[in-house]
């Protein structure tokens, strides 16, 4: 088992990342958050990483947290969740959302994440609510959650329309958002930002 990977970043997209180990080059499959924590190509990275191991198939699969790893053998566990969904899942909702939403049964908060249906979203909720350690879940009002979520995720695609690739897109907006900023508001810092290079 490759329980984590340190070496230099060689280069990475919107589907993860190949590291330079000792000049064997490991490509990881990760999710864009953990993508976007990642330093500029040439920079030494440390990922942690799971094995998965399907008949046809061997990939890696790496996150910045140990966190990250353990939701994602949870979401492996649930009936139908493959790899694709959990990474998809992980793209959308940090550990600790992941939780919170969870524990509080909110299968539309885990329902937002691409590919993730609302059937899928409730069986997650039912076969993982009473795996979740609730230390791991940080809570805010579940109305006001939800709505920083749909409106980080409509100012991510908006700036995707105006041209900005989907990982600096979710990187800008996941620098700036905050509880009470509306789609626009984050629409326009994101714009001032990425126009003055910050």
């Amino acid at each position: 088992m490759i329980s984590f990977l340190r070496g230099i970043l060689f280069y990475s997209d919107e589907k993860g990342a190949v590291i330079d180990v000792n000049g064997v080059g490991y490509e990881v499959t990760m999710p864009l958050t953990d993508i976007n924590k990642l330093p500029k190509a040439g920079g030494e990275v440390t990922v942690y990483t799971y094995l998965h191991v399907q008949e046809d198939a061997v990939a890696l699969y790496g996150f910045s947290e140990r966190d990250s790893i353990k939701y994602f053998k949870m979401l492996l566990g649930v009936s139908g969740v493959g790899p694709k969904a959990a990474i998809s899942l992980l793209s959308a909702l940090s550990p600790s959302d992941l939780a919170a939403a969870i524990i509080s049964s909110d299968s539309k908060a885990i329902g937002r994440a691409k590919g993730i249906g609302p059937k899928m979203a409730q069986r997650i909720v039912l076969e993982l609510k009473g795996k979740v350690d609730t230390s791991d879940a940080v809570y805010t009002s579940s109305p006001t959650s939800a709505a920083k979520m749909s409106a980080d995720s409509s100012a991510v695609n908006a700036l995707i329309a105006l041209g900005c690739s989907p990982s600096e897109a979710q990187k800008t907006v996941m620098a700036i958002s905050g509880e009470n900023m509306s789609t626009e508001d984050i629409i326009k810092e994101a714009l001032r930002r990425l126009s003055n290079g910050i």
